[in-house]
């Protein structure tokens, strides 16, 4: 799909702007390497695990009942429903991906980029036909993007100012991905950016609620209809990503960060992704990795106290101290904590109303510390229980399960997905779907895995 001239009185393009576009142009004549293909397959399967898992939350029928009533048209597929729109699919089915705080998460922006980035370019290739590998192809460019931009400090700045990066370069990642598969020329890629940027958001003071992965699908949103507006001939401000220009202007206004100089030449960022073993925030984890080291050892009758030291902004983001709904729940770490050691696997089913008032685990989250540690990195922590006669027993985690240095494999993955979607589609469906996504890019069409994406009598 090419889009048309459109008249413009735009200056030239400055630097982040000009290697964006650069980039985003040589995206369907890009040979990526096999690690970089290998990482984007991990997080589809990953991203359609997740997804399907949601199927049927609360938050995830209200927002199709919702959208039901825009009666929109198009051949947009929507995870286990029907077709529509780009950018509604693109909403229910970014939503969905984050919903159950599961998802992968770029550690050097602080984002859930897979989430938003592939809701994107599914929802625009399958509305357009594309090849699996073109739809891909369009992802990692805008995973690329979105993390580049969060990178060298900027996304912790930005969660630190209680807005959630997500929402952020989330919405750039979708945009990209979007422009790829609409096959947007230079100058309405740099309109895309700058729509994009006027619409980014989400505060982190959601975190805890269903309006968290709402940032997730409305970035998707944001980015196919950024995409979308800018091949119509809609401008905007073509500078907003530059280096202290409008979106770090506004995002950080003490100027304590910036929107870095971008560089697509050292590596790829998709590479250096982490997977979540655990259902719960990505800054639970560390502690959740140490208090499974010790809780079988432990009879937890004896301890007096906890102490949980972490980086502050796992504290910020995720320090609910008396969580009482499932949601909350993954967002404390005193309660990730208290799962851990009672040994549970800390996965989605652990999650539940239950064990909100479960007394065992009422009573350990009662006990545990939060302490702030600067120095600390944010896959780290460490936790001391002291029991009741002084004695205490520690442990140390310095780089939680699921980060590319300590990564998850393809049967963990496995293991995770079928966890998920067999209960949506049955066992069988649910391992045939997982050999289809594993290769995604080898389909010749997507033919092979519709089947498994829409299920009879609509939602309930």
């Amino acid at each position: 799909m090419h889009t048309r001239l459109a008249e413009t009185s735009a200056k030239r393009p400055v630097s982040n702007a000009g290697s964006v576009t650069g980039f985003v142009l040589d995206a369907n004549t890009r040979a990526l390497p096999p690690h970089v293909l290998e990482a984007a397959r991990f997080c589809i399967v990953d991203w359609f695990g997740v997804a399907i898992g949601a199927r049927d939350y609360a938050a995830i029928q209200a927002l199709h009942r919702v959208v039901q009533g825009w009666h929109t048209q198009g051949r947009a597929q929507v995870l286990l429903d029907g077709t529509t729109a780009p950018g509604v699919a693109a909403l229910i089915n970014g939503t969905m991906a984050h919903c159950l705080d599961f998802d992968d998460t770029h550690v050097g922006s602080i984002a859930h980029l897979s989430g938003p980035a592939w809701a994107a370019a599914f929802a625009v290739g399958t509305h357009l036909n594309a090849k699996p590998v073109q739809i891909l192809n369009a992802f990692v460019t805008g995973f690329e993007v979105g993390a580049r931009l969060g990178c060298g400090g900027f996304g912790i700045a930005t969660n630190e100012r209680h807005i959630h990066a997500t929402g952020v370069f989330g919405c750039f990642a979708a945009t990209v991905a979007a422009s790829v598969l609409y096959g947007l020329d230079e100058i309405a890629i740099q309109r895309a950016l700058g729509l994009a940027a006027t619409q980014v958001g989400g505060l982190t003071g959601s975190f805890g609620t269903p309006a968290k992965p709402f940032h997730a699908g409305k970035a998707a949103f944001n980015g196919v209809l950024s995409a979308e507006m800018a091949y119509a001939g809609y401008d905007a401000a073509l500078d907003m990503i530059e280096p202290g220009g409008g979106l770090d202007r506004a995002l950080v206004q003490d100027g304590a960060s910036m929107v870095p100089a971008m560089d697509f030449g050292d590596g790829w960022e998709i590479t250096r992704n982490t997977f979540k073993p655990y259902a719960s925030c990505l800054l639970t984890h560390p502690v959740i990795d140490a208090a499974k080291d010790v809780g079988a050892t432990l009879d937890l009758s004896r301890i007096r106290t906890i102490q949980v030291r972490v980086n502050p902004l796992a504290i910020q983001l995720a320090g609910i101290g008396a969580p009482t709904t499932p949601y909350e729940g993954k967002f404390s770490l005193a309660f990730c904590t208290a799962l851990a050691l009672s040994g549970r696997t800390v996965t989605q089913g652990d999650f539940t109303a239950s064990n909100m008032v479960e007394p065992l685990l009422r009573d350990l989250v009662a006990k545990v510390e939060l302490v702030a540690v600067d120095d600390m990195a944010v896959t780290a922590a460490r936790f001391q229980a002291t029991l009741h006669d002084g004695t205490t027993v520690n442990a140390h985690t310095p780089m939680a399960l699921g980060n590319p240095e300590r990564p998850m494999g393809w049967k963990d993955m496995e293991r995770k997905f079928h966890s998920l979607v067999a209960p949506a589609i049955g066992d069988e469906a649910a391992a045939a779907l997982f050999a289809c996504l594993r290769t995604f890019d080898d389909m010749q069409s997507l033919d092979a895995v519709r089947p498994f994406l829409t299920r009879s009598g609509g939602w309930n």
